[in-house]
């Protein structure tokens, strides 16, 4: 029969030769006896005190529908009709007013289709029985139903790929059966097979294995002695596996581990010596399971896979001259976590974060490690940080661990990967590994090294600085005070342009460098005397879009020139066009006379556009206007039942006397088609995020707003005129400086 192995299961299979090869079959060495440490899946819960008394033979489930382990029965010199009940932390024993006869080496599933636990055969005092039971989660009820034989020693279990319960085999009245059976909630059914199945035997080991999709079976007693073979159930027929298997063994319990994907095998007895040693089938292959903690040897041990744990029970067993009373939780080393991912803004550091594993291994996790590799000099790597909850238990954590931490120490520039591992007192599983982050610190301040003064404007010149913090500087921002004219450049540049100074005045220029990390210390500030009078060139005013009509797909616009054409004659005007309200800055330019102040352009229907216009002179390139949308082949942006939003104001001048600022604006060429309720200004001291800043708002007839602002600093206010149907767009953004 083909199949497909995980990731996790070709690994397993690749290392399960060696592992075989170097054991005896007969005379395994057993994990207590390993040289390497190995996890201590195994752990002892529970008190023999409380809980059933020393037995064999017995039948135990997991219950999904109550939440707890079912056990019944078994063999302590008379054989027993004792119901138990685990909830994984102490035992309780149940008084159902039915139950099925006193018996041995029943056979107990959980089937998920009917949400009951099913129980079938045994063997009583008398003989075999071939009695099918139910259990409700309260009670016991017989099914008056025809099936299999009578025995006991069957193996049984939920296939979830035809959603029936299968049974194999047994012991018998007139000896052992090899007869494969179907319980589909209701009745019995026996298939049809094509090929030979297992040989006759009973006290075998199985187990559902999801991601194979089939029914494991090993081992079990023969006519004259125990079997050591490996067959596979995939729904129809029955399959020998070729693979190499573990001593020959009956009485030895076995689950399907999902925190690994791999069937596990526990104890068994070969008739002289009883084992203690795990095994590992990963779907095609056997290999050894170490642990540094496991149960005495038996055989017989009644043995329960909790689902929603991911941890199996088991309970009791013959040790090879008694029975036994012990309880043993069988977990695994948690899972990696999850979505992990890490962020670095910040001096020397990383902070890391992740989601818990999907399986925590059926134990708590307590804690988390974090451990860093430095991908560009492995020699700096090896940080780690922890996560500790405040106790170390079985069931769980009496505080959630955290699922972040910051690791210190790193290197600026170096990039760096971390790995974060899962602790619990099973051991540290696997890593799961972030995303490459390299930290950073703001850069050193650039050094001004001169200032030339160039006609109504400055040329500043500078170093850059002399440490990046670790990640390259993007951008340089020059500012000149007083009145707060600026230019901001990319790191290729090292001096730039800063126009619109007057004359007569003598201004200081400081400077900042940004990174990733963020943005430097200011310069220490360089003075310029006053530059040389006379005609003083600088960029032109806002122009001021004052109408827009649309006469099928024909758009055209009309503007007022700006206020200031600073100082000598425009050029011309830009007409950016574009889809989005956003980065205008970016839209194709399209390019007019200075002497016209109409453009026009053909749409598309139903496509809103945006619109805005700079003016040009020899100096550069103005503020945009305020900005239209226009939609063509359909009503305009914002209307509201013919009411639409009004247009831009436009901020025609500002004033300033020492700290007290003084702005004034036209009212907008549109105001919706009704009386404008006011207006509202934003003022910040950075230009970008307008509509972020704190609101003022003034009534309508109100034109100018004044306000007292902080000796040096640089302020940028944009207004919006409001009506019934909302606010309108921004008006031209102003800076100012307080004096």
């Amino acid at each position: 029969m083909l199949k497909t192995l995980s990731p996790l299961r070709r690994t397993a299979a690749a290392l399960s030769a060696v592992a075989l090869g170097a054991l005896s079959f007969v005379g395994f060495m057993s994990p207590a006896n390993a040289t390497v440490s190995a996890p201590a899946h195994w752990l002892q819960v529970g008190t023999t005190v409380s809980g059933p008394s020393p037995r064999y033979d017995g039948a135990m489930v997991y219950d999904a529908t109550t939440g707890t382990t079912l056990f019944f029965g078994g063999f302590n010199g008379t054989e027993l009709n004792e119901t138990w009940s685990w909830n994984g932390i102490v035992w309780q024993k149940l008084s159902p007013t039915v139950s099925p006869p006193a018996l041995r080496g029943a056979s107990m599933v959980y089937d998920p289709a009917t949400h009951n636990v099913v129980l079938f055969g045994g063997l009583s005092a008398n003989g075999p029985v071939a009695g099918t039971w139910t259990w409700d989660g309260t009670n016991w009820t017989q099914q008056l139903v025809s099936g299999p034989a009578a025995r006991s020693g069957a193996s049984m279990v939920y296939d979830a790929t035809t959603n029936n319960v299968v049974l194999f085999g047994g012991k018998g009245t007139n000896g052992l059966l090899s007869d494969t059976w179907f319980w589909n909630g209701t009745s019995w059914t026996s298939p049809t097979l094509t090929a030979p199945g297992p040989t006759p035997r009973y006290e075998q080991a199985m187990a559902y294995d999801p991601t194979t999709k089939s029914v494991v079976l090993y081992g079990g007693m023969g006519v004259s002695s125990p079997i050591s073979d490996t067959w596979t159930w995939n729904g129809t027929q029955w399959t020998q596996e070729p693979a190499a298997n573990p001593a020959a063994r009956f009485g030895a319990s076995m689950f399907y581990d999902a925190n690994t994907g791999n069937v596990v095998l526990f104890g068994g007895s070969n008739g002289t010596a009883s084992y203690s040693e795990m095994w590992n089938w990963n779907g095609t292959s056997w290999s050894a399971l170490q642990s540094s903690t496991a149960p005495s040897a038996r055989s017989l041990a009644a043995l329960a896979y909790n689902t929603s744990t991911n941890s199996a029970i088991l309970f009791g067993g013959y040790s090879g001259t008694a029975g036994l009373s012990d309880t043993w939780s069988f977990v695994e080393t948690p899972g990696g976590p999850l979505n992990v991912r890490a962020t670095s803004n910040a001096n020397a550091q990383s902070v890391v974060t992740w989601s818990p594993p999907t399986g925590s291994g059926g134990t708590a996790i307590y804690g988390y490690t974090v451990t860093a590799t430095d991908v560009t000099v492995a020699s700096r790597g090896g940080q780690t940080c922890t996560t500790m909850g405040t106790t170390i238990v079985t069931v769980s954590s009496t505080t959630p661990v955290a699922t972040t931490c910051t690791v210190t120490g790193l290197t600026n520039g170096d990039q760096y990967q971390f790995a974060v591992s899962a602790m619990s007192s099973v051991g540290t599983g696997p890593a799961s590994t972030s995303n490459v982050v390299r930290p950073a610190t703001v850069p050193s301040a650039p050094v001004i090294t001169k200032v030339v003064p160039s006609g109504g404007a400055a040329v500043v010149y500078w170093n850059v600085p002399t440490d990046t913090g670790g990640t390259p500087v993007a951008s340089y921002r020059v500012i000149a005070s007083p009145g707060g004219a600026f230019c901001h450049v990319p790191r290729s540049m090292t001096s730039c342009r800063i126009g619109g100074l007057q004359g007569g005045v003598t201004y200081t220029f400081t400077m900042t460098a940004t990174n990733a990390a963020g943005t430097s210390a200011v310069s220490a500030p360089v003075a310029l005397g006053a530059p040389a009078t006379g005609r003083q060139v600088t960029l032109p005013g806002s122009p001021f879009i004052i109408a827009k009509s649309v006469v099928g797909n024909r758009v055209t616009l009309r503007w007022r020139p700006p206020v200031s054409n600073g100082g000598v004659r425009l050029s011309g005007y830009n007409v950016l066009v574009g889809t989005s309200p956003a980065r205008a800055a970016f839209r194709p330019v399209v390019r007019v006379p200075f002497n016209q102040f109409v453009y026009s352009f053909n749409g598309t229907g139903g496509q809103t556009y945006f619109v805005v216009v700079r003016a040009v002179n020899s100096a550069g390139v103005g503020p945009f206007s305020n900005q239209i949308g226009v939609r063509v082949g359909g009503a305009a942006p914002g209307t509201a039942g013919g009411i639409t939003k009004p247009g831009s104001p436009f901020i025609t001048s500002r004033t300033v006397a020492g700290t007290r600022i003084v702005l004034h604006w036209h009212p907008p060429a549109s105001n919706g088609g009704i009386r404008l309720s006011g207006y509202n200004i934003y003022i910040g001291t950075s230009p970008n995020g307008a509509a972020f800043r704190p609101l003022v708002s003034v009534p309508f007839n109100q034109f100018a707003y004044a306000f007292n602002g902080v000796r040096g600093v640089v302020y940028y206010a944009v207004v919006t005129a409001v009506n019934s149907a909302g606010i309108g767009p921004f008006s031209n953004q102003v800076a100012v400086a307080a004096q």
